[in-house]
């Protein structure tokens, strides 16, 4: 009948947008190990995302100053690798150090 084929086309449809979604935010979570070379000073925003259903791990994305090489851009930043934890290490300190002047 057609109630139970549109019933039927429903579930298909709903089935295959919370499979896309599902990859969607899965994909959302691979930062990539390989980017452009960042300099803290750089760094526009810095922002650490807790992790979620869909990510095992926290994740890092920056903000670009929009200096000709990069324009303001976003990147994700792979948490775990030693490039990326001295970044936002050293982004903390350089932060800090300039809310000291600005006060």
């Amino acid at each position: 009948s057609p109630v139970e084929m549109n019933r039927c086309t429903a579930a298909l449809l709903l089935l295959v947008f919370a499979v896309y979604f599902l990859n969607v935010e899965a994909y959302k979570c691979k930062c990539t190990r390989k980017g452009p070379k960042i300099h803290y000073k750089d760094v526009q925003k810095l922002e650490i995302k807790p992790k979620h259903p869909f990510c095992q791990e926290k994740m890092i994305f920056v903000t670009m100053e929009n200096v000709s090489r990069f324009k303001g851009q976003e990147y994700c930043l792979h948490p775990r690798l030693q490039s990326t934890k001295n970044l936002v290490k050293w982004y903390k300190i350089w932060k800090d150090k300039h809310r000291v002047y600005e006060a």
